[in-house]
């Protein structure tokens, strides 16, 4: 028997390959001159095989041509498909007078270029927080014709398209309370997963069902999470990666979070990603590229309080740092947050340069457990403001006095309910620098 080989591969530089086409020239089977010129050039060659007198052969040729030619449209349609799915960023700003105006970091715009890079049918979607209603805008680079810029002007095009984005998240404003959470249904509902989630937000909220006001500093980022998922109140963001940019960031009325309630903010808005389903939660930490301003909603927010430090100074030279148990630990821990230094080290260096007698007392809130609990807790804690004063700099012989005095007696219900902000209050580390003179 004889066979007839019906053609051979062209020779041709050897690309990266997606399902059949090339990587990173993904076309429209539908819209594509280059595709519908591929299948026709192999029915031509299928054919040019079959010029016999016979209907036979010409029919079989015809029918494998055509055989061909699907496959080359079913490969490159199954890649198209693909990526147009992963190429969706929708952008969603909570854009209120409490925040800087919403603004892409660095990060943000290389996710944007890169993804207008890999895609043949990249789009972002910017969402107006004053509606919920996005606008759309393309990031692949087209040419005039609509079709993919594959030439020298595919850097210019690909770079003047996130700029548009970027002008566009410049001019929203809220118009409304700054809810989170209702900000990411909206974004999900913008498109279908699997896609990127941006969320340009301080994440300070106070509506809706995460109000830091009555949830406060203290409380387990799991713990907070499941008690929404519990009452219903996460959107849905299977398949979905979130990208949280610009956490902690304030402005307005908003006082500053010192580092310790950036770090539990941080922890809170991932657990809440994770608990809501999402196939993947971070946290972008990178820079603004515009200077930062004012959001310009004029929409008045209420404040989140934020724990500081409360400096007295008394009648015969005492020096008294009241401290926020929140400022150094975690709730129910006796291990320093990674921001203690910059509360510490002022007194460390004061106590050493005044010769100051120090003393370090414990208190504990009661609503962490029982009275021996909270007295073992508030001794801890004292034990580790201890050592870590003397890592600063401090002498081990100034410091006369490390207790713990538990609870003291306090208590922060009001009526039966649980009052979080005198819980706050009571949780605390008081630092006590005596002169030499008033301490003997």
């Amino acid at each position: 028997m004889k066979i007839i080989r019906l053609w051979s591969p062209l020779r041709r530089p050897v690309e990266p390959t997606q399902g059949g086409c090339p990587a990173k020239h993904l076309v429209d089977p539908q819209k594509s001159t280059l595709v519908r010129s591929a299948s026709a050039g192999i029915q031509r060659r299928v054919l040019s095989f079959f010029r016999g007198p016979t209907g036979l052969s010409r029919a079989v040729a015809a029918g494998l041509a055509a055989g061909a030619a699907l496959l080359v449209l079913t490969g490159c349609m199954v890649s198209t498909s693909k990526a147009d799915v992963a190429g969706v960023i929708v952008i969603a700003a909570t854009a209120t007078a409490n925040e800087p105006a919403p603004a892409l970091s660095s990060a943000d715009v290389t996710l944007l270029q890169t993804t207008g890079d890999s895609s043949t049918s990249a789009v972002a979607f910017v969402v107006n927080p004053a509606n919920g209603q996005p606008a759309q805008l393309p990031l692949t680079p087209r040419r005039s014709d609509g079709q993919v810029e594959y030439g020298p002007r595919r850097s210019q095009l690909l770079a003047q398209n996130v700029a548009r984005v970027e002008s566009q998240v410049g001019t929203e404003a809220a118009t409304g309370p700054f809810d989170l959470l209702n900000t990411m249904l909206e974004a999900s509902r913008v498109s279908s997963p699997p896609a990127t989630m941006l969320l340009l937000t301080s994440g300070v909220t106070t509506s809706g069902g995460f109000d830091l006001r009555q949830v406060g500093w203290a409380e387990p980022p799991a713990s907070a999470a499941a008690a929404l998922k519990q009452r219903g109140l996460l959107p849905d963001l299977a398949g979905w990666t979130v990208i949280f940019s610009g956490l902690g960031e304030t402005a307005g009325r908003q006082p500053a979070l010192p580092l310790p309630q950036q770090t539990t903010l941080a922890s809170y808005w991932l657990a809440i990603c994770h608990a809501a389903g999402a196939a993947a939660c971070r946290v972008d930490d990178s820079p603004r590229l515009v200077a930062s301003s004012h959001s310009t909603s004029t929409v008045p927010v209420p404040i989140v309080p934020v724990p500081a430090v409360q400096s007295i100074i008394g009648p015969h030279g005492q020096r008294q740092s009241i401290v926020p148990a929140d400022l150094l630990f975690a709730f129910g821990s006796a291990a320093l947050l990674p921001g203690a230094n910059q509360y510490l080290a002022p007194i460390a260096a004061r106590a050493s340069a005044g010769s100051y007698s120090v003393s370090i007392i414990g208190q504990a809130s009661p609503d962490g457990g029982t009275a021996s609990y909270n007295l073992r807790l508030s001794v801890l804690r004292a034990q580790a403001v201890q050592r870590r004063l003397i890592t600063l700099g401090l002498a081990a012989h100034q410091i006369a006095q490390v207790k713990g005095i538990g609870t003291a007696g306090q208590s922060c219900t009001a009526n039966g309910t649980l009052d979080e902000t005198k819980c706050a209050q009571l949780r605390r580390v008081v630092i006590t620098l005596s002169p030499a003179t008033a301490a003997s």
